[in-house]
């Protein structure tokens, strides 16, 4: 059964594309004659794909399992409630951006930079998951989990 549902979005990167089509618009009408259509197109359709991934991130709670994907169901992962040792509030810098980051201490999956829930596996990774509801995922996750 369903516990907690929530789906956020991040337009920014929807500002990002914009600006590399009205770039790539811009160098095709300069450099027409000289200039392939397909080079210009090529990052037009990179830049697409990759807001339609990171633009939206759905994190789920069920009775055993707590779920996340990015947009289009990109890069799911399921984890079972039992496997999840701590969960706690979070920040993640500006910097990090949207998509998935690895560093030494944390795997982060995320649309925005801001605030986030890390969580703690049993078996010592630890995740980040970048979320605009921190309060709401972190008392569906103590619910689910004191079952």
């Amino acid at each position: 059964m369903q516990r907690y549902y929530h789906r956020q979005t991040n337009l920014i990167p929807l500002g990002f594309l914009a600006a590399a089509a009205a770039i790539a618009i811009l160098a095709w009408i300069a450099l027409a004659p000289k200039l392939p259509i397909v080079i210009l197109i090529t990052p037009l359709v990179f830049t697409l794909i990759a807001a339609g991934i990171f633009t939206t991130m759905t994190v789920e709670v069920t009775d055993r399992e707590f779920v996340f994907a990015f947009g289009l169901g990109v890069m799911r992962r399921r984890i079972a409630l039992a496997d999840i040792v701590r969960a706690e509030r979070s920040m993640t810098p500006w910097w990090y951006a949207a998509g998935a980051k690895i560093n030494s201490q944390f795997v982060t999956y995320m649309v925005a930079a801001g605030s986030a829930v890390a969580l703690t596996l049993r078996e010592g990774m630890a995740l980040r998951i970048g979320t605009d509801d921190v309060d709401r995922l972190l008392e569906a996750l103590q619910r689910s989990r004191a079952r």
